[in-house]
């Protein structure tokens, strides 16, 4: 099970198992003077993770030269005791990086080099005390070959924090103040940063008590009443002598965001040549253990983050005092794949892992909490608009897209955010929209963004919410239409191109409006399937199809079949197989005679649901079609893993076949491909004499279009049927006289 990623109650030993800022929760964070092991290696987890490495190793500096305390990801059977990694980093060479350390002579014969799947590329930064003593070196490498990049920079910051955790001295006292408290405890170091946080002010302040984290975050100075005075007090000398306390009220943000009154101690510290300030809180708004319950329910249990709650009670509280917000909703692509094939623990080690990139990106202005699922939301002050933030927004994303290595897996998830402001409102919408309004409007915009790919950012636009409230308008009349039976199947006959007789029909839906009248599919066949609906709807197509084929004559001495479409989201049911059994022992209809079409979105699945579903419908003589081969990601590979009986020739390929060299040659391609995969060959959107010859001659077997027939009610089908039959049937017949 993994430990939050901010955790609340976190004990010295906790660590996550992934990217883990358990940094709060560690010996690496909270003692400086203690390398505890629990702490060390969840520092090399954050490494491995945010610099996206498979190893990350430290060194500590003792008389006898560099001695190796912990190492994550080493190549298997490598002794890494005296490794030559750890001396290009010293006193004199703060920082190293090497994009390959197969090829450089100084490292090529080390056992982390040369070993099976061994260090290629390798960046380290050296681990110096105050006064500039070397006290150990920090190290992350990975077995491809790269360039270094920004590796350095996103190494510096944990470098830090491995001197603090490395250098005894200074925050002793605190710690051992810590131990026996319940106060909020937090030790700064000369530069303004946290270099430890108790648990009760991890409790209090969240992600902001992180180490690393700038004071003025913890206390911004734009909350207080006299921001000079409390700058001075925080920041400055002669406020306080050392070790004697000094007091005054500060207004702080919880971790749910709230605004929160606090007496604050502080105690300026000193020890050799490193000086610092500590600073102890009690919180005077809420008595007893009120805020903190309300807290542990505003926070998320897996990030530590606040809330989609907490989110939006900071921006209520944000904008009673005047301010014009932005919110950016980041949200992962895929991810449910990752879930499916690695596991909701590795899962969850993910969700950590990009929790902890935006923490390390999060500005200090900005607030960030766990929207929901793998949803993310950054909120920041936007008094003249977004266009500043739009190009930070594409590097985090780019940030999020880095692979990260989790229980020696090495996962790769990208994603998309969604942007809207208060600017971004017109006068209608302005009253209607708090906290959620506004969040609701940036999840608009990523909702475009994914549609649009991978690594998309979209600001939000009114045309956006016409466009929502069409769809919903257009979901609610849907499932009113399949309440009161608006929905009925039309079938399109297919032609055996050798006999001219039926081979079958494709049932196609319609929707009799009753204003609008009869609608063909292009008009609501999309939102349908997106909607809830589509699975009971696409259960009553195959149940009617089947009944309606079940009454077909033979033409030709042939059973006729029928060709279903499933909806995606029937693939999502663990009982289609078993609903299928069902409509046909209902109707009678023989298994061979039912196709399912194939449409790529399923075909593009990558959980084997598409795989194992086919094949089992097959096993029951079930025919499988792949619908509109050619027009998009279609590739050999599919036809390959798939069980197909046949490929459908998409409609825009037959319309110029008679007239186009290149359509021909696609043509000629697919039912080649066809043929050599055992496959059968259909083409849908055939108008013309001319059209059906070439199909013929390049191999197509069947055909569907309106040189035949369009696609025809139950009973004018049947009359069309039995019409067709009896003229080809005359066609044939031999003449007496």
């Amino acid at each position: 099970m993994l430990e939050p990623l901010v955790a609340p109650d976190a004990s010295p030993g906790k660590t996550a198992s992934a990217e883990p800022s358990a940094l709060q929760s560690t010996p690496a964070a909270h003692a400086p003077g203690a390398t505890g092991q629990a702490g060390a290696e969840a520092l090399l987890a954050v490494a491995t993770g945010l610099l996206g490495c498979r190893s990350a190793m430290l060194w500590v500096a003792e008389p006898a030269g560099l001695r190796l305390v912990a190492g994550r990801g080493l190549p298997p059977g490598a002794d890494a005791a005296g490794s030559a990694l750890a001396t290009l980093v010293g006193t004199d060479a703060p920082v190293a990086a090497v994009a390959d350390a197969s090829v450089d002579p100084r490292l090529r014969a080390d056992p982390l080099v040369a070993a099976r799947d061994g260090v290629r590329f390798y960046a380290a930064a050296a681990l110096r005390a105050p006064g500039g003593r070397l006290v150990g070196v920090l190290g992350v490498g990975d077995a491809g070959a790269r360039e270094p990049g920004d590796s350095l920079e996103r190494l510096a910051p944990l470098a830090m924090l491995a001197e603090r955790a490395l250098e005894a001295g200074a925050p002793s006292r605190c710690r051992q103040a810590a131990d026996a408290s319940s106060s909020a405890i937090l030790v700064v170091d000369p530069s303004g940063r946290t270099v430890f946080a108790n648990a009760a002010a991890r409790d209090l302040l969240g992600p902001a008590a992180m180490p690393g984290q700038p004071l003025d975050r913890l206390v911004p100075l734009a909350l207080q009443a006299d921001p000079e005075q409390v700058a001075h007090w925080l920041h400055g000398d002669g406020q306080s002598r050392d070790d004697v306390p000094s007091a005054r009220q500060l207004r702080i943000r919880d971790a749910t965001g709230e605004l929160r009154l606090v007496d604050a101690v502080r105690c300026d510290w000193h020890d050799r040549d490193t000086r610092g300030v500590s600073l102890i809180l009690h919180e005077v708004a809420e008595p007893g253990g009120a805020a903190r319950e309300a807290r542990a329910v505003r926070r998320d249990a897996l990030t530590g983050l606040p809330t989609r709650e907490a989110l939006f009670a900071t921006i209520d509280s944000l904008r009673r005092s005047g301010a014009r917000l932005g919110v950016a909703l980041l949200g992962l692509d895929n991810f449910r794949a990752v879930n499916e094939a690695l596991g909701h623990e590795i899962g969850d080690a993910v969700l950590q892992v990009v929790a902890c990139r935006l923490m390390a990106w999060l500005p200090q202005d900005a607030h960030l909490a766990r929207f929901g699922g793998d949803e993310f939301a950054i909120l920041f002050e936007a008094p003249n608009g977004v266009d500043g933030f739009e190009p930070r927004l594409h590097a985090l994303l780019r940030d999020v897209a880095r692979p990260c290595e989790v229980d020696h897996q090495r996962v790769h998830v990208e994603a998309c955010i969604g942007l809207a402001f208060d600017g971004s409102l017109d006068a209608s919408t302005q009253g209607e929209h708090g906290g959620n309004g506004l969040l609701a409007l940036a999840s608009l915009a990523l909702h475009h963004a994914k549609r649009a790919g991978s690594l998309q950012l979209r600001r939000f636009s009114p045309s956006m919410r016409a466009e929502a409230i069409d769809r919903r308008h257009l979901d609610l009349e849907l499932r009113r239409a399949f309440r009161d039976g608006e929905f009925e199947l039309h079938y399109q006959p297919q032609i055996d191109l050798a006999t001219g007789l039926p081979s079958g029909a494709e049932a196609l839906l319609r929707w009799r409006h009753p204003e609008r009248g009869l609608l063909m599919p292009v008009a609501f066949i999309d939102a349908l399937a997106r909607s809830a609906i589509a699975p009971a709807v696409g259960n009553w197509i195959l149940q009617q199809a089947c009944r309606d084929a079940a009454s077909w004559p033979p033409a030709g001495g042939r059973r006729l079949k029928v060709g279903v479409n499933l909806f995606p989201a029937q693939f999502n049911d663990d009982a289609l197989v078993d609903k299928v059994d069902a409509a046909l022992a209902a109707s009678g209809l023989a298994p061979e005679q039912l196709e399912i079409e194939l449409t790529e979105t399923i075909a593009l699945r990558e959980d084997g649901v598409a795989e194992r579903t086919l094949g089992q419908l097959r096993k029951r003589g079930i025919r499988v079609s792949y619908d509109d081969f050619g027009t998009g990601h279609a590739s050999l590979s599919m036809l390959h893993r798939l069980p197909v009986d046949r490929v459908k020739i998409d409609r825009s390929f037959v319309r110029d076949l008679v007239e186009s060299r290149g359509d021909k040659a696609i043509v000629r391609s697919i039912t080649l491909i066809a043929r050599n995969f055992d496959m059968e060959v259909i083409a849908e959107g055939v108008e013309s004499d001319e059209q059906a010859m070439l199909l013929r001659e390049f191999g197509c077997h069947e055909v569907q279009g309106f040189l035949y027939s369009r696609a025809l009610p139950r009973p004018v089908f049947d009359q069309w049927l039995a019409e067709r039959t009896a003229a080809r049937a005359a066609a044939v017949e031999p003449c007496h006289g």
